[in-house]
Parts: structure tokens; sequence; C-alpha cells
């Protein structure tokens, strides 16, 4: 996605949700909406990805909503900075790890403004022990590389 595509898309999506909302609140005779722009990316704190396995790859993909077909996301420019950080950090971290990939199927990530972030992994399996302490290494090896790039 290139920047001009983001803005488009940005703006396409402001005056969509402001004429949703407009139509919505008409009934009630609210008062005409004050729009305040966010900046053209890294504008959303959440991103929802599947995750794609392709042998010894693994990626995230999204679908098309009009044509329902996946595509590759290795960034996502209107998502914040830190969850197109960590995306290919954490891919690269669980990659090899086969409790950790084993019928992975999404991956959540929900930032915040002052530098937090939560990262749910999604399973198509009953996790374990032996999971849980992949899990854990993870988390240590991701706050530990956040650390030493800040």
């Amino acid at each position: 996605m290139t920047k001009a595509q983001s803005t488009v898309d940005y703006d396409t999506q402001l005056a969509e949700k402001v004429q949703r909302l407009t139509e919505q609140l008409a009934p009630f005779h609210a008062p005409e909406l004050e729009v305040f722009h966010s900046p053209e990316t890294h504008y959303r704190m959440r991103a929802e990805f599947r995750v794609w396995h392709e042998g010894d790859d693994l990626y995230y993909i999204m679908f098309d909503p009009a044509t329902k077909q996946k595509y590759r996301v290795d960034t996502f420019p209107v998502a914040s900075r830190l969850i197109n950080d960590l995306m290919p950090l954490l891919l690269e971290a669980i990659k090899p790890n086969e409790t950790l990939r084993r019928k992975l199927f999404q991956v959540d990530f929900l930032s915040t403004q002052s530098g937090e972030i939560l990262v749910s992994l999604l399973y198509h399996r009953q996790l374990d022990e032996a999971w849980e302490q992949a899990a854990q290494t993870l988390k240590q090896r991701l706050n530990d590389e956040a650390l030493t790039s800040t």
C-alpha cells in the first residue's frame, strides 16, 4: 500500500463515517458533526491479521472486501508505528518455533499512545504447558528487543 493509496483510503473512510453518523443522528436533530482529522498514516491503534502457512514460511494476510481474495501484508501503514515495528519481529520469533506456530491462524494487535501493546495469538488447537513456556520466552524476547531498540 502506497502513501497516496492510504491517503485516499483514509479520506474516503472518514467521509463515509461522517455521512453514516450524520444519517444515524438525523432523527435526533443533532448538531452538525465537528470532524477532527487524524494523520494519514499510523492512525489505527488496532489491527488483526490472519496468518498464512506456506511450507516453512509464515506471513500475515488480509482479504480484499470486494473480491474476497487474500493478499499478503508485510507492513500496514494505517496501523500505529508500534504495531508496524512489532509485526515482523513477532513472525521472525514464531517461524522457527513449532510450538508457537502450529495451528496459529490469527494475530490481533492493540496498541496505546503510551507505547504499550497487547498481542493475541489465536489457535485452532488446545494450548498446553509447552505452549505456555514458549509464549513466556517469546514475551521476554520481544520485551528485550523493544528495550534495546529504544
